[in-house]
């Protein structure tokens, strides 16, 4: 039988101190000292105070009575608990509690709803912010060490003589030589400037003169221009780096030791939501 620890360090008063934070449920393990140590020397800080942010807000997002208990029967189900006579025993083998299983269950849920009432008439304006980086194009692209073999293979593929998909095995340096000398899909931001610069401004099927990046000189054509577009899929993610950037904010003022604004304004647009 498992019994709590009882070698605890000891401050300068020669006190011991008392082990309050559990690691297995009922077994205290850790003073409040060590615990501090341990934020600090292993840099916990940060999940230790995202993670209070998130809890604090969770718990403040309400739901229909309904809605939070089909979400635990799902998610008990999910883990082949169908009978509520099992769920008691199943909580208590992974020292949890009702309210504990309550928040698992319904936390996603919870948090897609503030975010979709908070930031949903913000992200057109997003998306618009973020376009040249999410825009993304298909490229065919040669990489060689001198510029007279550049012009020479630039040549070939001007002239109809060769084409990327022959000449990127033989003579390209780059990972391309192993795909026939095509990149993409690819968010275009990823690019070299160099690259970036000349692909954004080309028509698909045009073939540049060669030019320098780095160590290498450089053969390309554009193939495809695949500009983004704000679907359900793009919505839900612009949605998703404001709600990030919150998040953050609250966070940072957590490990500052600022106050917090209040939720209040927030959660009102829940209650509006609500409303008929």
């Amino acid at each position: 039988m498992t019994t709590p620890r009882d070698t605890l360090p000891e401050p300068l008063a020669g006190l011991p101190e008392p082990a309050v934070v559990e690691l297995p449920p009922g077994r205290p393990w850790l003073a409040l000292s060590e615990l501090n140590r341990l934020i600090r020397q292993q840099g916990q800080a940060h999940p230790l105070a995202r993670a209070w942010v998130v809890d604090q807000l969770v718990h403040a997002i309400p739901l229909p009575v309904g809605e939070e208990k089909a979400l635990m029967a799902a998610f008990l189900q999910r883990r082949g608990i169908t009978d509520d006579e099992h769920v008691p025993g199943w909580l208590q083998e992974r020292g949890l509690v009702f309210d504990d299983l309550r928040i698992l269950a319904t936390q996603k849920r919870r948090l897609q709803r503030l975010v979709r009432c908070r930031w949903n008439d913000e992200v057109e304006v997003r998306f618009l912010q973020r376009k040249p980086e999410l825009d993304q194009v298909v490229y065919s692209l040669l990489r060689v060490d001198s510029e007279g073999l550049a012009a020479e293979l630039h040549h070939q593929i001007a002239e109809g003589e060769a084409d990327f998909a022959d000449l990127a095995p033989l003579h390209s340096e780059g990972p391309e030589r192993h795909c026939r000398g095509q990149i993409g899909p690819l968010a275009l931001a990823t690019g070299h400037d160099s690259l970036v610069s000349r692909l954004r401004r080309a028509r698909p099927g045009q073939l540049f003169e060669p030019f320098q990046a780095g160590d290498s000189w450089v053969v390309l054509r554009l193939e495809q221009f695949l500009p983004a577009e704000l679907n359900d899929a793009t919505r839900e993610r612009m949605m998703g780096e404001l709600f990030e950037e919150w998040l953050e904010q609250r966070v940072r003022l957590l490990l500052e030791g600022q106050p917090l604004p209040p939720l209040d304004a927030m959660l009102a647009l829940l209650q509006e939501d609500d409303s008929p």
